[in-house]
């Protein structure tokens, strides 16, 4: 049985939406871009805690040759929960429904806030996998 590493090597790389460039927060139905954002949202304990929590609850598929960067996306509410999860792109091998029921399991995260109030926030999220 191989054994195939997990990296995660970037958390917080985003999409940029010109859109959202022109957000205020009298239009709470947009998610602003991470690098924009006054105060970024957090994952409970923060960053360490959002590794080990990936580390323990993303099964990568024991697929010989299977390497390569898995991208999924998603918004951190204004309450917290994590919602819109989208796999960008996808490695197949269930990894992109994997990274889906993964997120699914998340605690709810610390809100972003723009102006002092919670926004919705874009979350690009890259995973190595090597085996």
């Amino acid at each position: 049985m191989k054994k195939i590493t997990l990296f995660i090597f970037t958390f917080f790389a985003l999409q940029t939406i010109s859109a959202q460039a022109t957000f205020t927060v009298a239009s709470k139905s947009l998610a602003l871009d991470y690098n924009i954002v006054e105060t970024r949202p957090m994952f409970p304990g923060g960053n360490d805690e959002f590794v080990k929590f990936i580390s323990k609850n993303f099964h990568t598929p024991e697929v010989e040759g299977l390497s390569g960067v898995l991208k999924v996306t998603f918004v951190v509410e204004a309450n917290g929960a994590i919602t819109d999860i989208k796999v960008i792109n996808d490695l197949g091998s269930g990894t992109g429904e994997e990274a889906k029921r993964m997120l699914q399991q998340s605690p709810k995260w610390i809100p972003g806030e723009q102006n002092g109030e919670p926004v919705r926030v874009l979350y690009t999220l890259p995973i190595k996998i090597q085996n």
